[in-house]
């Protein structure tokens, strides 16, 4: 059996846990799953081509999709209204 010793000053408060890499790794991405942290990134298809004259169009639809995707994770969106003073307390915010 391996024995460590922890300097006092590494311990404050008694907030000392110790845990192995692979749980605590599986604890930090589970967390991230709960918080919406993780990347989103919108990219197309490489068998979906395009001519190069539209290259910078799909380019530009690719990070406006990301974007809105990243909104819908913030919960940065507005739902569908159920009358027309729903909707004009939404725009008015």
């Amino acid at each position: 059996m391996a024995t460590i010793t922890i300097p006092k000053n590494l311990i404050k408060n008694d907030d000392l846990v110790v845990l192995p890499r692979k749980e605590y790794e599986e604890l930090l991405a589970k967390q991230a799953r709960q918080t919406g942290k993780r990347e989103i990134k919108v990219k197309r298809s490489v068998f979906f081509r395009v001519p190069k004259k539209h290259e910078r169009f799909y380019e530009k639809l690719d990070q406006e999709l990301t974007e809105c995707l990243k909104d819908c994770e913030n919960g940065n969106l507005i739902r569908p209204f159920s009358s027309v003073k729903e909707m004009r307390r939404s725009l008015e915010k």
